[in-house]
């Protein structure tokens, strides 16, 4: 192996390592009611999803991904947050799902710029519309911003339909199959009742069955995970 060589397999290594340590930031959070982990086979590419329990987006479960730039965290360049479904909100894009961050995240700087920062900001912008007043210079999505503006009645109504459109998702599988992908079953009582009942009695208990697959279980129609 070549000195370039080796100097290019240690650049690997040491990005990927700064790459798990943004993740293991992130899960030092709370970012409760936001579940996201790195793809099995791309460290670049992260898969999320947020329960949203408040506000007029409350109910609903909006997977999306997180793609860092080639150069991160030592690059210029703002990760993108991109959601899979459809989204009727005047900061994200309804042509391509990406979240327009500029107010927030002008640029990343290293060492003060975290991506859990990032997904408190999405967090918020769903939870706390009314308390976070848009401007018309950031706005990705014009329709959803007019009616937000001028007939709050119709915005509400798409926004109720993203949310429906979000659940009747919840448990599909990927296009493209990755081992870590997050993905939901449906409650089984059989499978997920010894959890339930040891979380609402506070304590732990060993499940012998595990899920069929996936990370979580919601039960049907409630739309709620199994969080703090």
């Amino acid at each position: 192996m070549t000195l370039d060589a080796n100097d290019k397999l240690l650049e690997t290594v040491l990005q990927e390592y700064k790459i798990l340590a943004e993740y293991e930031r992130l899960q030092s959070e709370d970012l409760g009611g936001i579940y996201v982990t790195p793809s099995y086979e791309n460290p670049f590419l992260w898969f999320g999803v947020i329960f949203v329990r408040s506000g007029v987006y409350k109910d609903g479960v909006f997977r999306f991904t997180v793609t860092l730039p080639n150069r991160f965290p030592n690059d210029s360049t703002v990760p993108t947050i991109t959601f899979q479904s459809d989204v009727f909100h005047p900061l994200i894009n309804p042509a391509d799902g990406v979240v327009d961050l500029s107010e927030a995240f002008p640029k990343w700087q290293a060492g003060d710029s975290h991506i859990w920062q990032m997904l408190k900001f999405v967090q918020f912008m769903l939870q706390n519309l009314d308390d976070h007043p848009v401007q018309s210079s950031q706005v990705a999505n014009n329709e959803a911003y007019e009616l937000m503006m001028e007939n709050r009645t119709e915005f509400q109504l798409r926004v109720e339909q993203c949310v429906e459109e979000s659940q009747r998702k919840l448990y599909d599988q990927p296009t493209h199959p990755d081992r870590f992908y997050i993905c939901f079953d449906q409650f089984n009582p059989d499978v997920h009742g010894p959890a339930l009942e040891s979380m609402k009695e506070c304590k732990a208990t060993e499940v012998t069955t595990p899920p069929s697959s996936g990370l979580s279980w919601v039960r049907k129609g409630l739309y709620q995970p199994l969080s703090k």
